[in-house]
């Protein structure tokens, strides 16, 4: 039995599965744990995640717990916290969400032509360097971590955490081919070398579950635990099952359409196009990742301004979930004619993008046909972002996310824009699942 942990932007997950990836136990929490700050920033207490974390692992079945043989950790890529000497938490996680770096016009375009990477704000290298820029380094800075590092390291009984190269790499300022910190990125940058964490390859050994941490989480002493892995690809190693045949569709509150390659093919379109990522994947491999920032939001976004428009009329307005299922009633039959790109809050490679509604004429501005348009419009946008060569021998799309397991029409326009049959994954929390199955060889 293997235990994986995710601790995600709005809930931790822990699972409890068998090596073959049988759920044998789960559990999930939203924590809570946003702090009040300018519209412009994304914070988190890690403090309140830790404890979540610790909570919900053990809301686990206590006879599962006690077999338990390895462990892995995933979380939410892109943010970082500041660790002191000793292992002490300095700063809030500021998370993939925050837009700091874009407060004042230029630092991020500036920032950019110096180190030769296209950051975007979130990233953990950008928000170092914001920190660095404005002199709010705190005082005792000792290292840079991603919130699941920090955990692991707890988990271990360590102060200063590892990262592996899917995390390094969400950072920026990483050199792929090498899987190691572009050294002079980092000092054009004006980032402490000190502060960017040790890169051990993925699946490698953090260490061992401390003693003390064993007893309060009723998990076995001494149990090996992996070096944590980042979501996006922890989701992945859950939901695929011929990785270099397949795609992979994520709708949440954005969206990712993922493709894996061997590292020989993939760098042939290496700086091809900032619209697309090339991140590192277990087994020596990338991955090509086409990430937009509203994906179910953007669907969302459709229900809330129905809700604005019939309040602003004085009219009744009917549940949420309601409205979510009249619109996919409507889209199923209406007829295709709008163009819809959900830009709504820009993409990362172009954050002045807006959203668009095109094609419209006297007769086709129905609530069935915005519907359609908008489900048809977010996923063209993912396919868009990837080079087409990359569906070439897909075999099939593998669905998750609860945006498209609820929504009838944005599962049958995936098969339409895709052109590849799509298969729900039948569990709710992959990213946790992946994170145990990047362990269990540690056993």
């Amino acid at each position: 039995m293997f235990l994986g942990i995710d601790i995600g932007t709005s809930k931790i997950a822990a699972v409890i599965v068998t090596a073959e990836g049988q759920v044998l136990a789960d559990c999930s929490q939203e924590h809570n744990a946003a702090l009040p700050v300018a519209a412009s920033r994304a914070e988190q207490d890690v403090a309140i995640l830790i404890e979540t974390v610790w909570s919900v692992v053990r809301r686990l079945s206590s006879r599962f717990r006690s077999q338990v043989k390895a462990i892995g950790v995933t979380g939410q890529m892109h943010g970082v916290t500041i660790i002191g000497e000793r292992g002490q938490i300095l700063t809030p996680l500021i998370t993939w969400q925050d837009q700091r770096c874009l407060e004042e016009e230029t630092f991020l375009e500036d920032l950019n032509r110096d180190v030769g990477y296209t950051l975007s704000s979130g990233f953990g290298c950008a928000t170092l360097a914001w920190l660095q820029h404005y002199g709010l380094m705190p005082t005792g800075a000792a290292a840079a971590s991603t919130i699941h590092d920090l955990v692991t390291a707890r988990l271990c009984g360590q102060s200063r955490s590892l990262t592996d190269p899917t995390d390094a790499a969400s950072w920026g300022l990483f050199d792929l081919r090498n899987l190691s910190w572009n050294v002079e990125a980092v000092s054009k940058a004006k980032i402490p070398l000190k502060l960017l964490p040790e890169v051990r390859p993925c699946g490698s050994l953090a260490g061992h579950v401390h003693s003390t941490i064993a007893d309060s989480l009723g998990v076995p002493v001494g149990i090996p635990v992996a070096v944590a892995l980042g979501d996006n690809q922890a989701s992945l190693l859950a939901t695929l099952r011929h990785p270099e045949n397949e795609l992979a569709l994520t709708l949440g509150t954005g969206a990712q359409l993922s493709a894996v390659l061997s590292k020989q093919t993939a760098f042939q379109w290496e700086g091809h196009s900032p619209a697309f990522e090339i991140r590192p994947y277990p087994g020596q491999r990338l991955l090509f990742v086409g990430a937009s920032l509203c994906g179910g939001e953007a669907w969302a976004w459709l229900v809330r301004s129905l809700q604005s428009w019939m309040n602003d009329l004085g009219l009744k307005c009917p549940e949420s979930d309601e409205l979510f299922a009249k619109i996919n009633e409507l889209g199923f039959v209406a007829s295709n004619g709008l163009r819809v790109k959900p830009h709504f809050a820009g993409e990362r490679y172009n954050t002045k993008l807006r959203g668009s509604i095109e094609g419209i004429d006297r007769f086709n501005f129905g609530l069935g046909q915005l519907a359609r348009g908008l489900a048809k419009g977010i996923l063209i946008n993912l396919k868009d972002m990837l080079p087409s060569e990359i569906f070439d021998g897909r075999s099939r799309v593998m669905g998750s996310g609860n945006a498209l397991r609820q929504n009838p029409l944005l599962q049958r326009v995936t098969e339409e824009v895709l052109g590849l049959p799509l298969v729900l994954t039948e569990s709710r929390d992959e990213a946790a699942i992946g994170a145990a199955l990047n362990a269990l060889h540690l056993a």
